[in-house]
């Protein structure tokens, strides 16, 4: 139980992080082409091998959103969101949204 309260509170900080990210990004005018964690999130999809629809739920977990929003975004079921969660946790290899995104930022090459 301890350790799900951690994870709960892990997945809100980054969550959290990320609405942040989008706020400071949106007053800079920062073109998204150039946000390093789109790149990430490009090499994650690429070296997890997933789907175009899997790799959209990422970004929408990446940006913090909930199975209902993503559903809603995606425009498709909340049982089918978590089908696609379930794919993507598998081909990464991590059971949690907090270990997929820990994930993402570890399998990222530092830019020169």
């Amino acid at each position: 139980m301890k350790h799900e309260l951690n994870e709960n509170a892990i997945d809100a900080i980054f969550t959290e992080l990320k609405r942040l990210e989008n706020m400071i990004c949106d007053l800079l005018e920062i073109d998204e082409s150039q946000d390093k964690f789109g790149l990430y999130l490009e090499k994650a999809a690429s070296d997890f091998s997933l789907s175009e629809r899997e790799f959209d739920v990422l970004k929408l977990i990446a940006d913090g959103r909930s199975n209902n929003e993503i559903s809603e975004q995606i425009e498709v079921s909340v049982s089918t969101v978590k089908k696609h969660i379930y794919n993507i946790f598998n081909k990464a290899g991590v059971n949690s949204r907090t270990q997929l995104l820990n994930l993402v930022f570890s399998l990222a090459e530092p830019r020169l």
